[in-house]
């Protein structure tokens, strides 16, 4: 029987293989108001050379509107971030 083809087999439903799993996240943890102004403070001092403190001032002087076009604006955008961590309301 020349050019019979083999009926090709009806699409499955299932799929062929089990669904991956979820990996497994890490435990969530709260700092105390006394670590988070700690990681605020290390990180205005590997980020930009001053105390959190001094950053917060300057902050609240409006000395950074300007920075966020320039080339330090992602290190001031990690700040603004973290700004939570040392106050209720960021702004």
């Amino acid at each position: 029987m020349t050019g019979m083809r083999k009926p090709e087999p009806e699409p499955s439903s299932e799929p062929d293989t089990e669904p991956e799993e979820e990996p497994e996240l890490p435990p969530v943890y709260f700092v105390t108001p006394e670590e988070g102004r700690e990681i605020f403070d290390h990180q205005a001092t590997e980020l930009l050379g001053m105390s959190g403190e001094e950053f917060l001032r300057r902050w609240d002087a409006g000395e950074f509107v300007d920075v966020f076009e320039g080339p330090d604006h992602l290190k001031l955008v990690d700040m603004y971030l973290m700004l939570p961590l040392v106050r209720r309301d960021p702004e």
